[in-house]
């Protein structure tokens, strides 16, 4: 059995949560707040919920993932960690990517699976799906949480014994980091 600790609180994490291959160890999760924001923890309430990583960090060693889905803060490394980035990688990084692709008028979105590291959306690249992005937001987080967790079904196995891919982004890509500013335009 896997040692997991999911860290979520978008809307769609719950979707990612629900595809746990196995149940988690702890979740990371914040109050509801700014729309689609919510405490994924009631799916998993046998699970401690925390509001941070910091607390679990003596028990890094122990753990063999951290799934982290709709986040939008860095995450500390404890363990290895894998998450998701709803633009093209390098290309799109930072906050609020699916408010910034309909203001810059996108007519795809890209999601995003990766290794994350220490960086805004800088790890190693591991899946992703593009799809027509609509103008519906609900129906954009609903094919974001289906391909999320389709992608984590799929590497599952691969990501808990360090063989999934890791495409290095290539830098020279990468756009400027986009503003938290999005989520009110």
């Amino acid at each position: 059995m896997a040692n997991v600790v999911f860290v979520g609180a978008h809307a769609y994490a719950r979707e990612v949560l629900a595809a746990l291959p196995a149940a988690p160890m702890a979740i990371v999760t914040e109050a509801p707040g700014e729309p689609r924001w919510q405490d994924v923890s009631d799916l998993w309430t046998q699970a401690p919920r925390f509001d941070d990583l910091e607390p679990l960090r003596p028990f890094g060693h122990c753990i063999d993932l951290v799934v982290v889905a709709g986040w939008r803060k860095l995450v500390p490394i404890i363990a290895p960690t894998v998450g998701f980035h709803s633009a093209k990688l390098p290309e799109f990084p930072g906050r609020a990517p699916v408010p910034n692709a309909i203001l810059r008028g996108d007519r795809t979105l890209t999601n995003t699976l990766l290794w994350l590291d220490e960086g805004v959306d800088s790890g190693d690249l591991i899946d992703h799906v593009t799809f027509p992005i609509g103008t519906d937001a609900d129906a954009i987080y609903r094919v974001i949480g289906k391909t999320s967790a389709e992608m984590l079904r799929e590497h599952w196995r691969h990501l808990l014994d360090d063989t999934a891919p890791r495409i290095p982004q290539d830098m020279s890509l990468r756009g400027p980091l986009t503003p938290a500013s999005a989520w009110r335009d």
